[in-house]
């Protein structure tokens, strides 16, 4: 909003823009909670075996994996990002019909496919919006540059909270529907719910990238819009010659590594000490960590601006390592959910470092996308490992395999201080 001399604070976007990202946000994480536990539910009730279910999921799996940096690199060269976030939408609406409709190998083959790569095309995207309407509210010199990256911390963390109250309610609604109706209908409701997330998007302000001020004010804070001229290759070469995108993408999978396979595990103990509770406990530990990171995200997003990223990642990351040793500790099932609240913490950091250090890396290089592509690459193999090797593990112990996961979030901070150097760019000269 305006101040008292008539003129809007540095980075602060328009009030329909803003509040149409909020609801783009919100309605973007409904339509991806349809493709949750819901479609085990679901194709079990349609008499599929559980190798089958597994086959379709790890289909889904494997091409958002391979789909990162590919679907970063067509964003990148869309210069319109409302068409890369609608397309994503609408392919991922088909993808909810196709499974609602027709329950069979190929169709649901193919939607698992599609959902995949228009998921990875639609978060970079939203990315995008935000970083192009934070750039072109923002002001050139080095108080609009440090103005420009905390505004772009505070409006990543916002967008982090409505997408965890999304999730959240989204949740409610679809495990409703499924109990009240059937399962598939969850896959109605779902394609149903994307519809405000469209007319969100049209709620958002088209900026033309500027030179030196919307496409990057100040040097500040980084480009969504490709350079002209330049291949994927050739962006990709000059994203790996920083140091700190390799670092950063470790600090990724290790703490995926150490966070993807707690709650299954969790989930485990729960079942077998919580008898018929176990759902809703099992739920309790789902929706607490959602609501402490809607509650922290925005307020994560102004720290980092104003302290710097590696500070905040310090401390939240903390959280990990710690959770790990409380959940081997054994404890009772509600101080589980209890426990939980601390993922809230380290989910809620991730959530806004992920896009805000992926800015940080790719400032004048309009590679923006391509970066969080590269990051979203190391994030899905430490996930993919982590449920494999807790597993295992806690075949043999299942306290053994929590302080194994507590080892790789102990590991994720020392890979934060000793390998990642400061991304932030910080400034002497601060707005007054």
């Amino acid at each position: 909003m305006p101040d008292a001399t008539g003129t809007r604070p540095v980075g602060a976007i328009d009030r329909r823009s803003g509040r149409g990202l909020d609801w783009l946000n919100f309605f973007v994480a409904n339509l991806q909670t349809a493709f949750g536990p819901f479609i085990a539910v679901y194709l079990t009730q349609e008499h599929w075996t559980q190798g089958q279910i597994g086959q379709a999921l790890s289909i889904g799996t494997i091409t958002a994996m391979a789909s990162q940096m590919p679907a970063g690199a067509v964003v990148d060269a869309l210069r319109n990002k409302h068409v890369a976030a609608g397309s994503a939408i609408v392919a991922i609406i088909l993808s909810c019909l196709m499974l609602a409709v027709l329950p069979f190998r190929l169709p649901v083959t193919v939607a698992e496919i599609l959902h995949g790569f228009a998921s990875c095309m639609l978060n970079p995207a939203i990315a995008a919006l935000t970083l192009s309407l934070v750039a072109a509210a923002s002001i050139d010199g080095p108080a609009g540059g440090f103005a420009a990256s905390a505004a772009l911390g505070a409006r990543f963390g916002r967008n982090a909270s409505f997408a965890s109250v999304g999730n959240a309610v989204a949740a409610g609604l679809m495990g409703g529907v499924g109990w009240l109706v059937s399962a598939r209908a969850t896959f109605f409701l779902g394609a149903v719910l994307a519809i405000p997330g469209l007319l969100a998007l049209r709620a958002i302000a088209h900026t033309a990238p500027v030179a030196g001020k919307a496409d990057n004010p100040g040097g500040a804070i980084g480009s969504a819009v490709e350079p002209p001229g330049e291949n994927v290759w050739q962006g990709l070469r000059r994203l790996l010659r920083d140091r700190r995108l390799f670092a950063f993408a470790v600090c990724v999978a290790l703490f995926h590594l150490s966070n993807a396979g707690m709650l299954p595990l969790a989930a485990g103990q729960v079942t077998r000490q919580a008898g018929h509770l176990a759902e809703l406990v099992i739920a309790a530990c789902i929706l607490a960590p959602q609501l402490v990171v809607s509650l922290l995200s925005p307020r994560i997003g102004r720290w980092a601006g104003l302290v710097g990223r590696r500070p905040v990642m310090l401390v939240c990351f903390a959280a990990l390592p710690v959770r790990g040793v409380l959940m081997a500790m054994g404890p009772s099932p509600w101080m589980i959910v209890a426990i939980q609240l601390l993922d809230g913490l380290s989910s809620a950091a991730f959530g806004v470092m992920m896009p805000l250090v992926a800015s940080d890396l790719s400032r004048g290089t309009g590679r923006f996308n391509l970066c969080l592509g590269f990051l979203g690459t190391a994030m899905g193999a430490g996930a993919a490992l982590s449920t494999t090797l807790a597993g295992a593990v806690a075949d043999v112990s299942l306290p053994l395999g929590f302080l194994v996961l507590a080892a790789a979030g102990g590991a994720c901070l020392l890979a934060v201080w000793l390998l990642l150097a400061e991304t932030a760019p910080l400034t002497k000269v601060r707005p007054a």
